[in-house]
């Protein structure tokens, strides 16, 4: 065997070696710990293919189109981040197929209700929806509810009897959502 054989057959060796270490031994590793456990979880997590979870949220949003007080940083008319993920989910949805945006809100103050309907049009606009298809309104969301005389029943429950004429009377938004005048 010449030298020039032998030195490379000797450096390939030494390269499978160093490259088979105890840092990539299972049997001479010491067990992983939780921590990193969860973090190869969670990379794995990562890589599974998630449609199927993004086309059930899709017709969840298709069937309610609402956003409520919590997408709205408090006493602002200013959308939160769930209200900003919510909204960009919302926007391609509108874009295709239009159609009516609902605030659901116990929110009394018109001014604000008023600004915080404006704010939900200008952001739809800005991420491209067509909003001519779009109305946006004060409303109860498009979700599937509960009857009327359940929904009566726990309004008289949550109220005192000095305030049950209240709870025909819907809020300064126009809506009631069955519950105006609880606390």
């Amino acid at each position: 065997m010449s030298v020039k054989s032998l030195s490379l057959t000797l450096v390939s060796g030494i390269a499978v070696l160093a490259g088979a270490g105890c840092d990539t031994c299972s049997k001479c590793r010491d067990p992983l710990t939780a921590t990193e456990i969860q973090n190869r979880k969670m990379e794995e997590a990562k890589n599974r293919p998630q449609a199927h979870l993004d086309n059930m949220v899709d017709n969840a949003i298709l069937h309610d189109m609402s956003v409520a007080d919590f997408h709205f940083i408090p006493h602002s008319a200013e959308l939160s981040g769930t209200g900003a993920a919510r909204l960009n989910r919302m926007s391609t949805l509108l874009d295709t197929y239009g159609g009516t945006v609902r605030y659901e809100t116990f929110e009394t103050d018109e001014k604000l209700v008023t600004q915080r309907l404006e704010h939900v049009r200008e952001y739809l606009a800005t991420t491209g929806c067509e909003m001519q298809r779009v109305d946006i309104k004060a409303m109860i969301s498009g979700g599937r509810g509960m009857a009327a005389d359940k929904a009566i029943i726990i309004d008289l429950k949550g109220t005192k009897a000095s305030d049950k004429a209240a709870t025909s009377k819907t809020t300064a938004a126009g809506i009631s959502g069955g519950m105006a005048g609880t606390n």
